[in-house]
């Protein structure tokens, strides 16, 4: 193997950057540089001004070169000119393949057995989910039936699971493969089960209860962020007397702004206050706080307050998990939580300057129904 001049170093770093950016090289097989690449790639090479050479005379010499050095191969053909030049050059693997060590199967507990079947084909993150779904079972967990998120986060709410998925409760959404592709047995096998979306309309049917769940009496409307927490939240109201909650709507995230006109339908007699709850990261407060602002100007909304025995529950029983959106300043938090209650903002603050979310689906159905206190602010 020769050493190399100057310009075909060049020329063959210009031939792995190009490979690395189009091709997604990564060293470790043969790529394809076509004829036009390659001509690409040579005239951004600074070379010598030999006078009167030809750019194929130069261009072939340096191919001599790399050739010799064996970074490149040529391909079959050449394009027929009196300086023949190959119809494309391969460039060559600079490192082989290192294989990855085979990750063991765990011992399965009996309800997994079958992904013993699966676990050598499987995706590294199929694999999470295989070995999250055993250890939940090898846990001893409790079954009753939840909605999918709450299960989720039972199941991947912990931090050996961060960084593997877009939220840790949107979990069986992301993940495929054969067991949990098959999702009437997966959710029998789970005990868990989809919260059915509310009906979304345009405006609210002044007639009926439209897009709000009637729950009792009261003159509250509680707004909900997520569908799996409002429908956990309305299951659990309909078991207990005393409330001052008259209805359940589902914000739907940041529509719940959008839809803040809709309320006045209802006659203003009917709801005299909004209670929020969502999730504790920066859009889950930014939502409610623009809203909170909004019914401030308007004399025909009711103000727009955080369920405070809410947030209490899901500061107390929530683990925080990192978040993809990035921290505040102090400043920014600063914005956000003044919406909260008092006794909240300090815990959120430092929440909201770190890297960590609270997930509302925390606050899940089997503690809504072994629990009272988080009924603070819903009474009159």
């Amino acid at each position: 193997m020769t050493d190399l001049s100057r310009p075909a170093h060049e020329l063959l770093n210009a031939l792995y950057e190009h490979a690395r950016s189009r091709r997604k090289w990564d060293g470790t097989r043969k790529t394809g540089v076509s004829l036009p690449e390659l001509r690409r790639a040579f005239r951004t090479v600074p070379r010598p001004n030999v006078e009167d050479e030809l750019e194929a005379v130069a261009l072939r010499r340096h191919l001599d070169e790399l050739y010799g050095y064996g970074a490149i191969a040529a391909m079959k053909g050449d394009d027929g000119e009196k300086v023949p030049l190959p119809k494309g050059v391969w460039v060559l693997p600079t490192h082989p393949l290192v294989k990855r060590a085979r990750e063991p199967l765990p011992p399965l507990h009996p309800r997994m057995r079958k992904v013993a079947r699966y676990w050598d084909g499987a995706a590294p993150r199929t694999r999470i989910g295989y070995r999250a779904v055993n250890n939940w079972f090898l846990s001893e967990p409790d079954v009753t039936p939840a909605p999918k998120r709450e299960r989720a986060l039972d199941i991947f709410g912990s931090r050996t699971y961060s960084g593997y998925f877009e939220a840790e409760e949107k979990a069986f959404d992301e993940l495929s493969g054969p067991f949990f592709s098959d999702r009437e047995a997966l959710y029998e096998l789970l005990h868990m089960y989809s919260a059915p979306p509310q009906i979304i309309t345009e405006r609210l049917i002044v007639e009926s209860d439209g897009c709000y769940g009637r729950i009792g009496d009261g003159d509250i409307l509680l707004v909900v962020e997520n569908v799996t927490t409002c429908w956990s939240l309305i299951e659990a109201l309909d078991g207990i007397k005393g409330h001052a909650v008259g209805y359940v709507a589902c914000g739907m995230g940041s529509s719940f702004l959008a839809s803040l006109a809709s309320i006045k339908m209802l006659r203003r007699s009917k709801i005299a206050e909004i209670r929020y709850f969502g999730d504790l990261d920066p859009t889950g407060l930014s939502i409610p706080a623009a809203a909170a602002e909004e019914a401030l100007k308007d004399n025909d909304l009711p103000e727009v307050l955080p369920a405070v025995g809410l947030y209490d529950a899901l500061l107390g029983i929530g683990t925080p998990l990192p978040r993809k959106e990035k921290r505040l300043t102090t400043h920014q938090a600063a914005g956000r939580v003044q919406w909260l209650d008092p006794s909240h903002q300090a815990m959120v603050t430092a929440l909201l300057c770190g890297e960590e979310r609270l997930a509302q689906e925390w606050v899940n159905l089997r503690y809504l129904k072994a629990n009272s206190e988080w009924l603070r602010g819903l009474h009159r």
